[in-house]
């Protein structure tokens, strides 16, 4: 179905988008979780989990999933580089 992880990791923030707006608009702001609002406090979030999820695969030498997060680090990184938000 997808050609290369980027197209994957592009299908996959559509959904996490779709999805995330679908709760906010069924439940409105959902006390006490208080979600982040802000794209660039998301992304850096996001950076920060992929990071230890980075760490934890190659210390079990999980490479694969290693290549497949190291993508989507770049990913963030080239978004908040560029300003894209």
């Amino acid at each position: 179905m997808f050609d290369d992880l980027s197209k994957f990791d592009d299908y996959i923030d559509q959904l996490a988008e779709l999805v995330f707006q679908r709760i906010i608009t069924k439940y409105g702001d959902i006390y006490p979780l208080n979600f982040v609002t802000d794209r660039e406090e998301i992304l850096v979030s996001e950076l920060a989990r992929l990071n230890t999820a980075l760490n934890m695969l190659e210390e079990r030498q999980e490479y694969e999933k290693c290549a497949i997060v190291k993508n989507r680090i770049r990913n963030i990184e080239n978004i908040l580089k560029k300003g894209d938000l």
